[in-house]
């Protein structure tokens, strides 16, 4: 700080941040203060950058109402001493971590509807939903990100009529009427939106008025409702079934309920996105392809969807033509009964387009995939795969990617291993008598493994990465990881270095193994 207000023509970013449990604006000001930041105009400054962080739980058990032992006007006068000396401030970052009842969350008020008229870029993100203190924010914003990490609360933003925004970042938001905050006369234009990146959020359970989610939890583990019938509390957990039998007052949200469908306005017209390129949509709780209905396919250029697999279900990766980088994940609570379900997400996910250059796909089931028998994606040049396939289908599907550089593979399945490899001779043996020793790629530079399996020995994960990195002539750096012991790492190594192997791989030019 002292030497900025030595040069303050030079400073162009402003950060002011507190790791107090319970951060004052008054304290703030004052330290402003003492460091003589009220003797100069910050004409150069264009961006503000306000850190409220803790890093205690954000239930201590106080009872006290967010900031009501904390004046409104503390919060006013901080916000018009920033007003004042930074005059020039157009781009505004907000973080309050975990601070729940006070810090930027009081702050945003004043400040934001003091600045409003000259921001154009604001970066918010909270611990619990903050008050705008305004209807509708301006039309000048380009760039707006607003990131709410409870579980039990969605953002209630102001209304956007917002032509010139150019980055759009949300989370928590609700499904249903997603546009109408964006909308005038019942129409959604978004003319300039290059990026559009999404978290939605879905509740499972309804909290009774009056109650909070702590209430809920102490009702179900503690039974202190004793007035059922039967002699059973209104609030137990069933033995037999392990469920939560509720009290009555309480709603329980059903799957339908919890995956609304996809309505995207009030009225009948649909949002328009002319130079979107960039789309990302996050725990998305309904049919994706509902929601792609309105986007402009052919012109995007990168594309994330993480969901529920039934949110993948009649989805067709088409019509993406200039699509260059595609992340899809899925994530599912019944992890052993979906293997007809993934082998046809992980079909999709390869039926993009040949356009594409850089690939993740992650999967959460717990079955053998197999991958699909033709690829249309053929240009990937670097896939990450976090799946269940096997080694011995990674030849196949190496086959199809002639431009690949690099592949990063996790939680692939290992082959046993013939008993005749055991040894250093019978390993080269065993490859050198393989009828079919051609490559299967040539274009692989860097192979990224993972050696995670706890029921596999290092013989088991050097034979199967062995015989497959002997068939890629063209691969120089091998990467391993390990998360067990350094004991593993150092009996794995020396396998690679032995004379009759090693010269069946002596293209690769490195080789590394870390926890």
């Amino acid at each position: 700080m002292q030497r900025a207000v030595e040069h303050p023509a030079r400073v162009k970013e402003v950060v002011i941040s507190t790791f107090d449990r319970y951060p004052n604006p008054d304290d703030v000001l004052a330290m402003l203060r003492q460091y003589r930041f009220d003797q100069y105009k910050w004409t150069a400054v264009t961006t503000l950058c306000i850190s409220f962080k803790s890093d205690y739980d954000i239930d201590d058990g106080d009872k006290e109402e967010d900031g009501e032992w904390i004046p409104d006007e503390s919060f006013a006068a901080l916000s018009a001493f920033l007003v004042e000396h930074l005059p020039c401030v157009d781009t505004l970052w907000m973080d309050d971590n975990r601070c729940r009842r006070v810090g930027p969350r009081n702050v945003l008020s004043n400040y934001v509807a003091d600045r409003l008229d000259r921001l154009s870029k604001m970066f918010l993100r909270f611990a619990y939903m903050p008050a705008f203190g305004v209807k509708t924010l301006p039309p000048h914003i380009t760039h707006l990100t607003l990131t709410v990490h409870s579980a039990y609360d969605f953002i209630d933003i102001p209304r956007i009529m917002a032509p010139m925004l150019r980055s759009l970042m949300l989370s928590s938001i609700p499904l249903s009427h997603l546009w109408d905050k964006f909308s005038g006369s019942g129409t959604v234009e978004f003319t300039e939106l290059r990026l559009l990146d999404l978290t939605f959020h879905v509740p499972y359970r309804s909290i009774p008025s009056g109650k909070t989610e702590d209430d809920l939890m102490w009702e179900r583990y503690h039974k202190e409702n004793t007035d059922g019938p039967d002699g059973k509390p209104l609030s137990y957990v069933d033995p037999k079934t392990d469920n939560y039998k509720g009290n009555t007052k309480l709603k329980t949200i059903s799957v339908k309920e919890r995956t609304p469908k996809y309505t995207v306005l009030k009225s009948d017209k649909r949002p328009r996105f002319p130079k979107l390129q960039h789309l990302q949509l996050n725990l998305y709780p309904g049919r994706i392809r509902d929601f792609l209905r309105d986007i402009p396919l052919p012109q995007l250029l990168t594309l994330r969807i993480s969901a529920d697999l039934v949110a993948f279900k009649g989805l067709r990766l088409t019509g993406l033509d200039s699509l260059q980088s595609s992340n899809i994940c899925y994530y599912s609570e019944s992890k052993l009964r979906e293997s007809p379900h993934a082998n046809r997400f992980l079909a999709k996910a390869f039926a993009q387009p040949p356009t594409l250059r850089k690939l993740t796909i992650n999967t959460s089931s717990k079955c053998r995939l197999r991958p699909p028998p033709t690829l249309s994606c053929t240009g990937i040049r670097r896939l990450k795969l976090t799946a269940q396939i096997s080694y011995a289908d990674l030849p196949a599907l190496l086959r199809q990617l002639p431009v690949l550089e690099y592949l990063d593979l996790q939680r692939a399945l290992f082959v046993d291993p013939p008993p005749l490899t055991h040894t250093a001779e019978g390993m080269a043996q065993h490859f050198l008598a393989l009828g079919d020793k051609t490559p299967v790629s040539t274009s692989l530079v860097k192979f990224v493994p993972d050696v995670l399996c706890r029921n596999a020995t290092d013989e088991v994960v050097f034979y199967n990465i062995f015989m497959l990195i002997a068939r890629v002539p063209s691969l120089r750096e091998l990467k391993m990881f390990s998360f067990y012991s350094t004991q593993f790492i150092r009996e794995l190594l020396p396998l690679f270095k032995i004379p009759e192997l090693s010269k069946l791989i002596r293209h690769l030019a490195s080789l590394e193994c870390k926890e």
